[in-house]
């Protein structure tokens, strides 16, 4: 039987690694950095760019939107729970043109059907944009579950 901190330990491993895997993330290229914290980043290339040079606006949505959705979703998936997107406002703050965007959430309330967190962006330190997330709480999949209960036995 694992101690209480090895199984924490597994668990966010599994966690980031399952993410990080995901198809969005990967096609966009956005990394989940997941401990205490829940951070997401990605390097702004051309590719996450509008057609005036700056980084387009779903790109910057995209990482708030996760980094606010997994800080949920780290707390509800212990409890054989997930959460996914009902509504997201995002207030951009200063354009991005190119560099590391690093995205933090923060719980704000879990109730019983509805989560609501929010998220900062920022690069170099100054926050260029800020989102508030609502989010529809359901059952996790069997698999998920599954995988949660083989972890708590070893």
């Amino acid at each position: 039987m694992q101690s209480e901190k090895e199984s924490e330990k597994e668990f966010l491993k599994y966690f980031e690694e399952k993410v990080r895997n995901s198809g969005w993330y990967t096609l966009i290229e956005m990394k989940p950095l997941i401990d205490e914290n829940v951070k997401v980043e990605i390097d702004v290339a051309e590719k996450h760019k509008q057609a005036f040079g700056t980084a387009h606006g779903g790109v910057i949505a995209s990482i708030l939107d996760s980094a606010a959705g997994l800080v949920v979703n780290k707390e509800l998936l212990r409890r054989g729970k997930i959460a996914v997107t009902a509504e997201i406002k995002v207030n951009y703050l200063k354009p991005v043109k190119g560099g590391k965007l690093v995205a933090e959430g923060r719980i704000v309330n879990i109730g019983s059907k509805i989560a609501v967190a929010t998220a900062e962006a920022k690069q170099n330190g100054d926050i260029v944009a800020i989102a508030t997330a609502t989010f529809y709480i359901m059952e996790a999949p069997a698999e998920l579950v599954g995988d949660l209960n083989a972890m708590s036995k070893l």
